[in-house]
């Protein structure tokens, strides 16, 4: 190869003449002149270089056994020290190559590659590739010349995570396409920086308070306009329906719980990329932001149901009815064709999905034990059966008496059900189906349990927090918390204090009483006097 040269050469024009002697014109008659280059006498000072007048360019010639005379250069430099440098630079990334199996035709496509990618570098940035990163992306068989940017790599990585869970799948694919590539994705793989992650998450924070703010002011509208037609105060509903179409459509809010789950999404796609070394440093793990905590429940005191009446305020995104409030919607929801189904997850705490899975060769009525063996999950509208959330999931959940006399009749009502359809029943093996066989749909189950709590006229929860309820119910009892956890499926005891403690009081309750009890038998008992030495009273 060609040890190349570095030299000088300006911009400067000379005048182009004939071989007469006289000027040379263009096509518009004016004279025509040519660039010096090289030999402009102002390039030297004496026996020196002159600092002010041109710059310096470094040029590599050499040729490909196939591909035939190739040539890399570049110019614009200040000082010939850093022409030689990149000229050194160029031959070095070239040599990378020249390192590889014994293959002339691989070595010269590689050369080709990494010539490519000098150019493009060059014009795009005017520097020259990093010298590591361009031989992780060889030695990984990565393409050179189409730098990879972040949304390259993660749309790659995604596709490439075959034994993700059809719902983790399904957050995953939301993060990258909602959050990751808008705000990432152009970016160079190889460039990117923790910089670029704290400004995507600032913005993220931004626009999530701006969608706060104008659901709340949708809320207040809404709220607005069904008072004043309560009160038939016509001119104000209708003014209050004219600024409710104003405002923008309810947003999902971005809180810190799902930024810290999309901050690890990123963080998981970038560790695959380092362990293919298409990066070193995994930035994901750098970045500096709150872990991000679930909502505390809150529980429906009557204060907060009279509040709530009055304003429409949810106290938390997460609540919880009293004892007596789930008894109240319990007696409801035994008119419900599917009484069982609420009954078995305000008394097991059964999550939805599994509650909607669950067949009747999971459930040993004499012996009063359920086994949870699958779950029904929501992808977008559709549906999939899959298996429990996670290997704890995976447990025998026992059935007190009155929830064993209750799915007992629900078999005979199943029966009766699959006798009036006939040849239309479907045999789906499910304890909870519609009236011909047919599984339920998740969202159906919620808006039946929607509408049974407002016909029963209480403050509004999730059909997940009757699993709450369940929980805590059980903690207030003295249910010992590893009992509670394996019952609810958790991985932990931790995750199950961190959750559901918070919800009811009465331990916390009876701690606090013990202490002032304690304290107020202190202050009534008589002091006792030290024994005093009959020497010491001498």
């Amino acid at each position: 190869m060609s040890a190349g040269s570095v030299f000088k050469k300006c911009g400067c024009r000379a005048p182009v003449f004939n071989v007469d002697g006289s000027p040379a014109l263009d096509a518009a008659g004016k004279p025509r002149k040519k660039r010096i280059g090289l030999t402009c006498p102002k390039l030297r000072r004496g026996a020196g270089w002159n600092p002010t007048h041109g710059m310096w360019h470094f040029q590599l010639e050499f040729r490909l056994p196939t591909a035939g005379r190739q040539v890399v250069a570049h110019g614009g430099l200040a000082t010939r020290l850093e022409a030689e440098e990149q000229l050194a630079t160029v031959r070095n990334l070239l040599a990378i190559a020249d390192r590889l199996p014994d293959d002339a035709e691989a070595v010269e496509k590689v050369k080709l590659d990494i010539i490519a990618r000098i150019r493009r570098d060059l014009a795009d940035t005017h520097r020259l590739p990093d010298y590591d990163a361009v031989r992780r992306a060889i030695a990984a068989g990565q393409p050179l010349a189409d730098r990879m940017t972040v949304g390259q790599w993660l749309t790659q990585w995604l596709a490439a995570r075959t034994d993700l869970a059809a719902s983790s799948r399904r957050v995953y694919t939301g993060h990258v396409e909602q959050y990751l590539v808008p705000h990432l994705g152009s970016i160079p793989l190889d460039t990117l920086r923790v910089h670029h992650l704290n400004r995507m998450f600032d913005a993220i924070a931004l626009q999530s308070a701006q969608a706060e703010s104008d659901n709340a002011a949708r809320r207040a509208a809404e709220q607005a306009a069904k008072a004043a037609w309560r009160c038939k105060e016509w001119e104000a509903a209708r003014e209050a329906r004219q600024q409710l179409a104003t405002l923008p459509p309810y947003r999902p809010v971005c809180g810190e719980a799902t930024r810290a789950r999309i901050r690890a999404t990123l963080r998981s796609a970038l560790s695959a990329a380092c362990a293919q070394q298409l990066i070193v440093v995994n930035v994901a793990a750098l970045i500096e932001m709150p872990a991000g905590r679930p909502p505390r429940a809150r529980v429906w005191t009557d204060e907060r149901v009279a509040r709530w009446r009055e304003t429409g305020e949810l106290p938390s995104p997460v609540m919880v009815w009293t004892p007596a409030q789930t008894a109240v919607f319990l007696e409801r929801a035994e008119r419900h064709r599917l009484c069982a189904l609420f009954q078995l997850v305000a008394f097991t705490g059964l999550r939805r999905g599994e509650v909607v899975g669950v067949r009747w060769v999971d459930i040993d009525l004499p012996a009063r034990c359920l086994t949870v063996a699958q779950q029904v999950i929501q992808l977008g509208w559709e549906t999939a059966v899959t298996a429990p959330k996670s290997e704890s999931s995976e447990r025998d959940v026992p059935l007190a008496g009155p929830l064993q006399a209750a799915l007992a009749e629900h078999r005979q009502r199943q029966e009766a059900d699959e006798a009036a359809a006939g040849k239309a029943w479907v045999d789906s093996g499910l304890v909870l189906t519609h009236p011909d066989g047919t599984e339920l749909h998740p969202a159906w189950v919620s808006d039946q349990f929607h509408a049974l709590a407002r016909e029963a006229g209480l403050p509004p929860i999730r059909l997940h927090d009757l699993r709450h309820g369940a929980a805590s119910l059980a903690l207030a009892a003295g249910v010992d918390m590893k009992v509670v956890s394996e019952l609810l499926g958790h991985s932990s005891t931790a995750i199950t204090r961190d959750i559901y403690t918070s919800v009811f009081t009465p331990l916390k309750r009876q701690a606090v009483d013990a202490v002032a009890a304690a304290l107020a038998a202190a202050r009534s008992a008589p002091a006792e006097q030290p024994d005093i030495d009959e020497q010491d009273a001498a």
